[in-house]
C-alpha cells in the first residue's frame, strides 16, 4: 500500500513539475515574445506616477516634494473597458477623456502648497484620490 501512496505522490509531482509556467515549447522554438509583457520604464525626472488599474489610485494618496517632483502623471491601466475624466475639488485641473493606455499630466507644483483632492466619476461610483504637495513638517 505504501509503495502505491509513493507511485501517486511521484506522478502527481512530475505531472505539476511538467505543467510549469513558462513559454511554451513553440513559444521558445519560434523565438516568440509573452502574450503579456510589464513595462518596469521609470518615469521621467520630475514626474510622480498615478495609475489607474482596477477602478481605483494607485497610490491613492500622493505625497509629493516640489523640490523634486514638478508634475504628476496618471496612467490609465485599467483592464476594464472604463473611461475617466479626473476632476479636482477645486476645479485646479480637468483631464479630457482617458482611455485604456491614455495619460494625463498636470503640474501640482505650480499651485500654492496643499492638499488637492480630485476624483474620477465611474458610472455612479466616484473614485477619490488625494496629493498632498505641502512641505515636510
Amino acid at each position: 500500500m505504501r509503495g502505491r501512496i509513493a507511485i501517486a505522490v511521484l506522478a502527481v509531482t512530475v505531472a505539476v513539475a511538467s505543467c510549469g509556467s513558462g513559454p511554451s515549447a513553440a513559444a521558445l522554438k519560434d523565438n516568440r515574445p509573452p502574450a503579456t509583457t510589464t513595462t518596469t520604464e521609470p518615469p521621467a525626472e520630475g514626474i510622480v506616477v498615478i495609475r489607474i488599474s482596477n477602478g481605483a489610485f494607485r497610490p491613492a494618496i500622493l505625497k509629493i516634494d516640489c523640490s523634486v517632483d514638478a508634475v504628476v502623471e496618471w496612467r490609465h491601466e485599467d483592464s476594464q473597458e472604463r473611461e475617466y475624466v479626473l476632476q479636482a475639488r477645486g476645479k485646479e485641473f480637468t483631464s479630457p477623456l482617458l482611455v485604456a493606455g491614455d495619460t494625463f499630466q498636470f503640474a501640482v507644483c505650480e499651485l500654492e502648497p496643499g492638499l488637492y483632492r480630485y476624483f474620477a466619476e465611474v458610472g455612479r461610483n466616484r473614485i477619490p484620490g488625494m496629493i498632498d504637495s505641502r512641505p515636510s513638517q
